[in-house]
């Protein structure tokens, strides 16, 4: 919404940092994505997604994101392709806590 996109590809990237101590469940996004979407942690490739959605979603991820992430800072950076429609990415990282 505050990132000007006018060609087929965008990327972003932001940083946030997790504590010491800090004990993750299990990991998932929180994604709306139009249309193909590739997401990494710490240059890490954690979830690749095709097609678009019309909402949000969560998704699991399996054991590479908890491993990718650690203490002090991350940088959670996704792509999104577009070819036709709408252009839309949200996305953003939440602990599973039971």
């Amino acid at each position: 919404m505050r990132t000007e996109w006018n060609t087929t590809n965008v990327w972003l990237r932001r940083t946030f940092d997790v504590p010491a101590g800090f004990k993750v469940s299990e990991l998932r996004l929180n994604i709306f994505h139009d249309e193909d979407t590739r997401v990494f942690l710490n240059g890490q490739l954690i979830a690749e997604l095709s097609g678009y959605i019309s909402s949000y979603d969560t998704v699991s991820l399996d054991g590479r994101a908890k491993a990718a992430l650690k203490t002090g800072r991350n940088v959670l950076a996704v792509s999104c392709r577009q070819t036709r429609g709408g252009q839309y990415i949200d996305v953003g990282l939440e602990d599973a806590v039971e």
